[in-house]
């Protein structure tokens, strides 16, 4: 069945935390994950803030609840060593995840308790960039068109 619309991929991912720590969150995916500031576009909330991460972004907005225990999302590196050390120079708890053929993973959480998954694929995984995932999304809807 055809809906009519394909999902490209993930815009962006939203987390949160409470007002009194949402500086150190933001200063924490600064220095600990090196993720690049973004301006927040006009018509935003003037709290939070928002990052690039490779060529999606994060969102992270004020709210009081504390984040569920298993939710996460996850990021992509092409080396471990280097953020497992920056993480572990930040007091940062870095959790073992169970083994995935193919990938090199743990878990971090960030001052306000959002929990990270931190990917590495090995040399032989691909990992599909969004503008692939796009433009092979294109190419099919192009193609179920003719």
């Amino acid at each position: 069945m055809d809906p009519g619309y394909t999902v490209l991929g993930i815009e962006h991912v939203h987390i949160t935390a409470p007002a009194e720590l949402q500086d150190d969150v933001a200063e924490w995916y600064r220095s600990c994950l090196s993720l690049e500031p973004l301006e927040k576009p006009e018509g935003t909330l003037s709290h939070g803030a928002w990052f690039r991460a490779g060529a999606q972004e994060l969102h992270i907005s004020v709210d009081e609840h504390n984040p569920p225990r298993e939710s996460h999302f996850a990021l992509v590196v092409d080396n471990l060593d280097p953020i497992i050390e920056c993480l572990r120079e930040h007091g940062c708890h870095i959790e073992q995840a169970t083994t995935i053929p193919g990938r090199h993973r743990f878990f971090t959480r960030d001052p306000a308790g959002n929990r990270i998954e931190i990917v590495h694929h090995d040399e032989e995984a691909t990992v599909v960039s969004q503008e692939d995932a796009r433009a092979e999304a294109r190419a099919r809807v192009l193609h179920e068109e003719k």
